[in-house]
């Protein structure tokens, strides 16, 4: 239906796998979306780490009742299309069930060769394209290191992009400058969205909104210890089960009503963007 793309401009930490989690699992669990998280990385556990405890040197694990060969994710899928065996319905064959009935799917690699990676490059593309008439949201979290013209195939298909960013002047400025001279990114499909987010900075949503020449307040995913660690210790989905509800007194709400407005913000978004079609 939608794909959504998680793009930084690679100065700094913004905290992008992280937000990318805490928002699919959010939506995932309060609207019941058929969402996948596409991985573009290169041979990264970061997705892992937030879902499953596991040992990385067993290539094959149980779960649920699905044997999965970790290795085969995004690989599995490339030589299925390649070979013009594929369909919308059969990607979820080559995913990591997060939820089941696929409210929330991993496709990515963990164990691939650089030649191969070369290859799937240049098909995250049609990955995408492909995922997105199955599932209501494909959240891509891209790779600068896929290379400037596949980064750019891959925003150029994004019915919305999410701008990570950190609360560093100098990456702002640097974004400013390359929405300024990238035609893509100076459309209506675009979030700034600041990570990791210190709302104790002199850098907060409001001064960084007003820098930026924002007409809404740009969003934010806070930092938050309890969150940092599930995202260690693979227990985000627990995170968000646990507190599903939650008192507003409590020290965790911050946390979880930004990242339910981001959440929110990207759906009402998506909504419009089809209204002007």
């Amino acid at each position: 239906m939608a794909i959504i793309s998680f793009w930084s401009n690679g100065i700094g930490e913004t905290g992008k796998t992280a937000s990318v989690a805490a928002i699919a699992t959010y939506l995932a669990i309060q609207h019941n979306y058929k969402i996948l998280i596409l991985d573009t990385k290169y041979n990264d556990y970061s997705y892992q780490d937030c879902y499953w405890q596991e040992d990385k040197t067993v290539s094959l694990i149980q779960h649920g009742d699905r044997r999965t060969n970790i290795a085969s994710g995004v690989s599995g899928l490339a030589k299925a299309i390649l070979s013009n065996k594929t369909s919308p319905e059969i990607i979820t064959n080559y995913t990591r069930i997060i939820f089941t009935d696929n409210r929330l799917e991993l496709l990515a690699d963990t164990n691939v060769g650089t030649q191969d990676y070369e290859i799937h490059k240049k098909m995250f593309k049609d990955i995408a394209k492909i995922a997105s008439k199955y599932y209501d949201l494909v959240f891509v979290d891209i790779d600068n290191r896929l290379g400037e013209s596949n980064v750019n195939s891959l925003l150029e298909i994004s019915d919305l992009i999410i701008v990570n960013l950190s609360q560093k002047m100098r990456q702002i400025n640097d974004y400013l400058e390359i929405k300024r001279t990238n035609q893509v990114f100076q459309g209506k499909k675009i979030i700034p969205l600041l990570g990791r987010y210190d709302k104790n900075s002199k850098y907060n949503i409001k001064n960084v909104s007003r820098y930026m020449k924002e007409r809404e307040k740009i969003c934010a995913i806070p930092y938050n210890t309890l969150f940092s660690e599930a995202c260690n210790e693979g227990t985000v989905d627990d995170f968000f089960i646990k507190f599903r509800k939650i008192n507003p007194k409590d020290k965790n709400a911050y946390f979880l009503e930004e990242v339910k407005n981001t959440a929110e913000k990207i759906i009402y978004k998506l909504q419009e963007l089809r209204m002007r079609m």
